[in-house]
């Protein structure tokens, strides 16, 4: 039987063996079974060795059996200490909210959220404490109202968050009813003033835009006049339209000052109308947003995860 070895087109070496229908690759797995030769050969088989409920971890790269199983052991022993040190800076938490030590319950469950992955306990109590156990609520939404709730349920932890939502759903409300008694006459002061400044500016801005379109014409046309006269000094053998174009030029200068400070002044009172456009041009309106914003974070809260779940299908 004859065999050859040829390099395919990925540089890798492969044999080709000669039957009776011409030379097949002994390496194409799709050839037919009947068209390769059967070679007596032994079977090889390579295990590896797996240790019980364990998972692919670099440490144990090169270590022997005994080293693996003691490395394993010290690593359950630190986890083992890290729940329990965990457990015990919640529980002293706890503690120190029920005696409204707030300040230091705060710094035991700080150091609690290091100790546990998710840390659902440590986080509730840890936001229980900087909220005066949620009396003071807008210390937390405080810090989330420009991220948005979904930065808020992914730093405290979906799980933490689900809890504050049903454990202070009273006080949630109690904050959009709040906000939405302020929100009310605050829109209508601010509507209102800015409504009697768009029409004064409203006027100046037309007012401007006329003085605007006044002198902007005139310099036009003389900047016009001025070239079409300067360019006839070059027709005409007696340069008589000389003394034109100097005058034309002259009044254009002094026109176009003129022009620069008018257009100056027209595009400030655009400038000024867009801007009370803006609620965050008055403290006011600063003020009206800011209550918005966190009633929207509050409302937020309020909704539960079945609505959650209803408004994402539609």
């Amino acid at each position: 039987m004859e065999e050859r070895m040829i390099d395919d087109e990925y540089g890798r070496g492969v044999r080709m063996k000669k039957t009776k229908d011409g030379f097949v690759d002994v390496t194409d797995e799709l050839a037919k079974d009947d068209e390769i030769p059967e070679t007596a050969g032994e079977e090889i088989e390579f295990q590896f060795p797996v240790m019980d409920g364990e998972e692919d971890d670099e440490d144990l790269v090169g270590l022997t059996p005994e080293e693996a199983a003691a490395l394993k052991k010290r690593k359950e022993e630190e986890a083992a200490a890290r729940k329990a040190e965990y457990e015990r800076l919640c529980a002293e938490g706890e503690t120190l909210l029920g005696e409204n030590n707030f300040g230091e319950a705060e710094k035991v469950y700080e150091k609690a959220l290091g100790l546990d992955g998710q840390a659902t306990v440590a986080s509730v109590g840890y936001w229980r404490a900087k909220t005066a156990d949620f009396t003071d609520p807008d210390e937390l939404i405080g810090e989330y109202v420009e991220a948005g709730i979904e930065s808020l349920e992914y730093d405290l932890g979906y799980e933490a968050a689900e809890i504050v939502k049903r454990d202070y759903r009273e006080v949630f409300e109690k904050r959009v009813t709040e906000l939405t008694a302020e929100e009310t006459p605050l829109a209508k002061e601010v509507e209102a003033k800015q409504a009697a400044r768009r029409e004064i500016l409203s006027a100046r801005r037309k007012s401007r835009g006329l003085v605007f379109g006044l002198v902007a014409i005139p310099t036009l046309v003389c900047l016009i006049a001025a070239i079409v006269l300067g360019l006839k000094n070059f027709t005409t053998p007696d340069a008589e339209y000389i003394m034109p174009t100097i005058v034309l030029g002259c009044v254009f200068a002094v026109l176009f000052i003129v022009f620069l400070v008018v257009a100056n002044k027209f595009i400030n009172a655009c400038r000024i109308y867009r801007i009370n456009e803006r609620l965050s041009s008055t403290d006011e309106g600063e003020r009206l947003l800011a209550v918005r914003a966190y009633k929207e974070l509050y409302e937020a809260l309020l909704v539960s995860p079945e609505e959650e779940t209803e408004a994402e299908q539609d």
